[in-house]
């Protein structure tokens, strides 16, 4: 897994027809620094703004408000309108998990609205014509790979012209990383949504993550999770995923029979080309990492630093190979 982006500009998405227009641009400064204030209240006075309709935010806190009045149940009713909406659409994975905590008892009572948060998810983000699915796309415009598996790419494409039945715009998949059949009320946070590819969201489905101690691509770090590579013979002969105590995003995802079973030849490819140069890359790889990018490239094929992760598959596990390729020549 590889971390994503979790700031409060990040989790403001909106339409673009209006968004080089001054007051535009002031009402969105505004927003994002009410996000970082945590004054999530505060959005109520915003949301009569001009331009407010084509924020997500706005627009998902007003249609949720409506479908709520019309829950038969009164009990169900009064809890869910007493929950702070704009922190749920809009808060970070932190607060995710903080009102998960706090409204544990909603779970028991989710049969009563899980089917209005499905239409309005379907309806806003999820459908073919859904109108804010490209803008939720754009959040991610330098995340080109999976966030769990960091394996496939999660590029949308938008094509000028469709061929024969085939759909005109084709995206990733839009990944609930706490299961909105469990937390229906979650199904449009921010927090909640990445892209992922169509192997890890089926592969993942509806295991529950909050109780099973899993961490989003949004809070985890890069010593969360380690590649480890049992070296036999010149050779790669198995992969191991070492994971943060108690944390189960490997087992959850399979991802250490993907790594052994898919990738072990890509492995092998790049370890031979270290031992062709024991020479010129043993000294080097003895001392304090001095390779040029350019350098490291060629041979490890990938990126070096974290923040360049989002941008090539594989990024993780490569520069694990590295570290420990490094580690074998001291």
């Amino acid at each position: 897994m590889i971390s994503v982006d979790n700031s409060a500009e990040k989790r403001v998405f909106h339409l673009t027809k209006y968004e080089k227009k001054a007051d535009f641009i002031q009402l969105k400064n505004e927003i994002i620094k009410n996000i970082e204030d945590k004054n999530y209240f505060n959005l109520a006075k915003l949301i009569k703004r001009k331009y407010s309709s084509q924020f997500s935010l706005f627009v998902f806190y007003k249609k949720i408000q409506k479908e709520i009045k019309k829950i038969r149940n009164v009990r169900v009713r009064k809890k869910l309108r007493k929950l702070n909406w704009y922190k749920i659409l809009i808060g970070n994975i932190t607060e995710i998990r903080q009102i998960i905590s706090s409204n544990k008892s909603l779970l028991f009572e989710r049969e009563h609205f899980k089917d209005i948060f499905k239409d309005l998810y379907e309806k806003n983000l999820s459908n073919v014509n859904a109108p804010f699915k490209k803008p939720f796309f754009e959040l991610f415009e330098d995340l080109n790979v999976c966030p769990y598996c960091n394996r496939n790419f999660v590029n949308p494409i938008y094509k000028e012209n469709s061929v024969g039945a085939d759909n005109k715009n084709q995206s990733p998949d839009i990944e609930h990383f706490f299961p909105k059949s469990i937390y229906p009320f979650l199904s449009l946070s921010i927090s909640n949504l990445l892209p992922s590819c169509a192997f890890c969201n089926k592969i993942k489905s509806d295991v529950d993550t909050f109780q099973n101690n899993c961490l989003s691509p949004y809070e985890i770090k890069n010593s969360d999770f380690r590649f480890d590579f049992t070296l036999k013979s010149e050779r790669v002969k198995e992969v191991k995923l070492i994971s943060k105590k108690g944390c189960k995003n490997s087992e959850i995802l399979h991802l250490e029979s993907l790594y052994n079973d898919v990738h072990s030849k890509y492995i092998n490819d790049i370890f031979k080309d270290v031992l062709k140069y024991p020479r010129t890359y043993k000294d080097s790889l003895k001392k304090e990492f001095k390779l040029t990018e350019s350098d490291y490239k060629e041979l490890f094929r990938n990126y070096h630093d974290e923040k360049d992760f989002n941008k090539q598959p594989l990024s993780k596990m490569t520069k694990d190979l590295y570290n420990q390729i490094k580690n074998l020549t001291k």
